[in-house]
């Protein structure tokens, strides 16, 4: 399920994933470890016409440049799952607002939501009732 969710924004053009990029004043950042993944999702599972939409995503994206170290991974892997530790890491490194996922399992924890303080863990659905309710 989570590989098919990490396509969503390409596969779903006016779901809560694809709005996202049509959000003002926001930049979004994604780790190259994030894009490696989605990229080989489409390539499996979708059309060709589903990696242009990703490419043109992209193009709308901040690239993470930095890199967790193993220390930070590590760090990350006390309260999330294995597979998801570099992404959280990642997401710490780049000192971000908010982190956005679709994967409410193993990242709507307070656990993990501790971790990242004092940024925020929201779904795409809950970052647009805040953003209504504000």
């Amino acid at each position: 399920m989570a590989k098919r969710r990490s396509t969503l924004a390409v596969n779903s053009p006016i779901g809560g994933s694809a709005k996202i990029f049509t959000e003002k004043n926001l930049g979004l950042i994604v780790s190259t470890l994030v894009l490696t993944e989605v990229e080989r999702n489409i390539r499996n599972k979708l059309a060709d016409y589903h990696l242009t939409r990703f490419f043109l995503l992209v193009d709308r994206l901040i690239i993470l440049n930095h890199i967790p170290n193993q220390k930070q991974i590590e760090s990350a892997k006390k309260v999330i799952a294995e597979k998801d530790a570099p992404i959280l890491a990642s997401a710490k490194l780049a000192k971000s607002q908010i982190l956005l996922t679709l994967d409410q399992r193993h990242f709507l924890i307070p656990a993990v939501e501790r971790f990242i303080k004092p940024a925020q863990i929201l779904t795409p659905k809950m970052f647009f009732a805040e953003k209504d309710r504000v």
